[in-house]
C-alpha cells in the first residue's frame, strides 16, 4: 500500500511541477488563427478572431466592426443601394489604399452609371478569413438590406493546411476554453497532442485536401449557405473565380478543387459569376500583384476587378430588365 501510494503522490508531484512549467512558459498557445499577444487581433467566439478597431492595417484602417471601409446605418436610407463584398485580405484590399481597393472602385464605378441613385459598399472581409468566417459575416451583414452581394472566397485561406483543427470547430472550442477543466495546462497540453495526432494522421490517410483549414465539403456548404442567405436578404449574388497565379498554385495543389466548386456551384445555383483568370492573363505577372507578393494584387489588379464587377452587375441588371 504504502508503494502505490508513494506512486500517486510521485506522478501528482510530478504533474504539478509540469503543470507549474508550462504556466511559466505560457504554453500552450494556440488556436487556429487566434493568437494573444498580436496587437492587431481580438478574440471573437464564433469569428476566431477579430480586428482591432482603429488599428492602421495593411493600407487600410480598422473600422468598428472590426473590418475595413465605410460603416453602414443599420437602416439603409431611402434611395440608396448597398453591395455587399465578402471574402479575404484580397477584399480588404491589402496593401493598397481605400479609394485603390476593388471594393471602392466598383461601388464608384456603378454609381456613375446610376447618378440617380446612391450606392454604398459593405466589406465583410479581413485578412486571414476563410470561407467560414465570410459565412458568418454575411449571416451579421443580411439585416442591412444588401442588394448584392459579390463574394471572392476559396482564394487562399481555405485551402491552407489548418494548423490544429477545421475553421467550423471555432465556436466549440472557443467555449471549451471556458471549461474549468481547460484553466490546467497539462490538460491542454494533452489536447494539443491530440489535435496534432488526428492532423498527420489525416494527412498520411486524407490526401492533400483533407487537412485543411476548410475542407472542399465544408466549402461548399459554406458557399451554398452565402449564397441562400444573401437571397433571402433580398440581394443578387456575383461570384467571383479568383485568379491563381503560377507560384501559388504550386505551393497549393489543392486550389483547383475549390475553383471547381465556385464553377459548378455558380451553374447550379444560377448565380452570375466572373472568372478573372482571362483578365489578369492579359497582362504582366509582375503589374497583377504586389512587389514580392503572388498573391495580393496590385492597384492595376484591384482595377480590373473592379471593371469586371461593374460589368457583371450592368449586365446583370439589363438583362433583367
Amino acid at each position: 500500500m504504502r508503494e502505490i501510494v508513494f506512486r500517486l503522490l510521485a506522478i501528482a508531484f510530478s504533474l504539478a511541477l509540469f503543470e507549474g512549467a508550462l504556466r511559466v512558459l505560457g504554453q500552450p498557445r494556440y488556436d487556429t488563427c487566434w493568437v494573444s499577444d498580436n496587437e492587431f487581433w481580438r478574440e471573437d467566439p464564433v469569428l476566431g478572431f477579430a480586428y482591432q478597431p482603429g488599428m492602421a492595417m495593411a493600407g487600410g484602417v480598422v473600422n468598428a466592426l472590426g473590418l475595413r471601409g465605410p460603416l453602414p446605418l443599420h437602416e439603409k436610407p431611402a434611395g440608396t443601394r448597398r453591395i455587399l463584398y465578402v471574402g479575404d485580405s484580397t477584399v480588404y484590399g491589402f496593401g493598397v489604399a481605400d479609394d485603390e481597393a476593388f471594393w471602392s472602385l466598383a461601388t464608384r464605378a456603378v454609381g456613375a452609371r446610376h447618378p440617380e441613385q446612391s450606392f454604398e459598399p459593405m466589406v465583410a472581409a479581413a485578412p486571414c478569413y476563410s470561407s467560414y468566417q465570410s459565412r458568418v459575416l454575411v449571416e451579421r451583414f443580411a439585416s442591412f438590406a444588401p442588394d448584392w452581394a459579390v463574394f471572392y472566397v476559396g482564394a487562399h485561406n481555405d485551402e491552407r493546411r489548418r494548423r490544429y483543427y477545421e475553421d467550423a470547430e471555432i465556436p466549440a472550442r472557443a467555449a471549451r476554453r471556458q471549461a474549468a477543466w481547460h484553466q490546467l495546462r497539462a490538460l491542454r497540453a494533452g489536447e494539443f497532442l491530440i489535435d496534432r495526432l488526428g492532423r498527420w494522421i489525416a494527412k498520411q490517410v486524407g490526401g492533400p485536401t483533407a487537412w485543411r483549414r476548410v475542407p472542399p465539403d465544408a466549402f461548399e456548404a459554406n458557399l451554398r449557405a452565402m449564397i441562400a442567405t444573401a437571397r433571402a436578404a433580398g440581394a443578387r449574388p456575383l461570384l467571383l473565380i479568383p485568379p491563381v497565379s503560377d507560384t501559388l498554385a504550386d505551393r497549393y495543389p489543392a486550389t483547383p478543387v475549390y475553383q471547381e466548386i465556385l464553377k459548378r456551384v455558380a451553374a447550379e445555383q444560377q448565380v452570375t459569376s466572373v472568372e478573372l483568370e482571362p483578365l489578369f492573363a492579359a497582362h504582366d505577372p509582375k503589374t497583377l500583384y504586389l512587389p514580392d507578393d503572388d498573391f495580393h494584387p496590385s492597384p492595376l489588379g484591384h482595377r480590373l476587378i473592379s471593371d469586371a464587377i461593374a460589368r457583371a452587375i450592368e449586365a446583370a441588371e439589363n438583362n433583367q430588365h
